[in-house]
């Protein structure tokens, strides 16, 4: 007596597994987050007093008192006064949040410059107001990633310094690198210090100390200028490197306008 033929026993392949055909989410603060964010239809929101706009403020004020260790969805439910589940009516997890949250604070690169300012000029101060935000907000500094650069404010800072290096001069790419290699640099130069307060005259006096008593045989320049060293401030450094920087522009300035002239 023969078994029935089964449909795989047939010759036909068995039916696909679903979840094969399901695509992994894509990771937030990618392109592909930010897009699809603002295909999706509206989240519901049983609590109209919850908005996403209070749920980063807390957030951003236990990032500000207690650094990114207390930034949980726990900690937000319980600054708010309401559940967890409420939170993830307006941000799936954690990951989301931080994408949204470092989003809205960097806002303030695109800040409009003092009028009458040329190119660099503008350029020098939003990258001084930048660094002033960063360095009063360290938190935000130590969860920016490159990924942060896509969001809606993130983009008008692109927005606003494409527009002052192309209108200085360059081409398309040359600008789009020039303005991340100077949000490149506010960034590293506060993580070198965080945590450093090199105006603190203590500070100052420990490292004239640390570097004269070095061994004068392995470490001349650091002995014979213990006392000009010590008192190099990261605001001093940071000065240094952004003009560097801007001169560097400059020259290729010149040179696109040598190129075509």
């Amino acid at each position: 007596m023969h078994e029935p033929m089964t449909n795989a026993t047939a010759g036909e392949l068995p039916p696909e597994d679903p979840r094969k055909n399901q695509r992994a989410e894509p990771r937030p603060g990618t392109a592909a987050w930010w897009l699809a964010r603002e295909s999706e239809p509206a989240r519901q929101r049983r609590r109209r007093s919850l908005t996403l706009d209070a749920v980063l403020d807390a957030a951003m004020t236990l990032l500000d008192t207690g650094g990114a260790a207390a930034l949980t969805m726990r900690n937000i439910a319980d600054a708010l006064g309401c559940t967890q589940a409420s939170l993830y009516r307006h941000v799936r997890n954690r990951e989301e949040l931080v994408t949204l949250l470092i989003d809205r604070a960097i806002a303030v690169a695109s800040a409009v410059p003092p009028d009458g300012a040329d190119w660099a000029e503008k350029a020098a101060w939003s990258a001084r107001l930048f660094r002033e935000h960063l360095l009063r907000h360290p938190g935000v500094a130590s969860l920016l990633r490159g990924t942060e650069r896509l969001g809606p404010n993130s983009l008008a800072g692109m927005q606003y310094s494409l527009d002052l290096f192309i209108g200085a001069g360059l081409s398309p790419r040359l600008a789009s690198a020039a303005a991340s290699s100077l949000a490149t640099f506010v960034l590293g130069s506060v993580h070198l210090n965080l945590g450093l307060d090199m105006s603190d005259p203590e500070e100052s006096r420990h490292r004239r100390l640390l570097f004269r008593s070095r061994d004068a045989a392995a470490f001349p320049l650091l002995v014979q200028h213990a006392d000009t060293l010590a008192e190099v401030s990261s605001d001093d450094e940071f000065e240094v490197g952004l003009n560097a920087l801007l001169t560097g522009f400059r020259a290729l300035i010149q040179n696109s306008d040598n190129a075509r002239g």
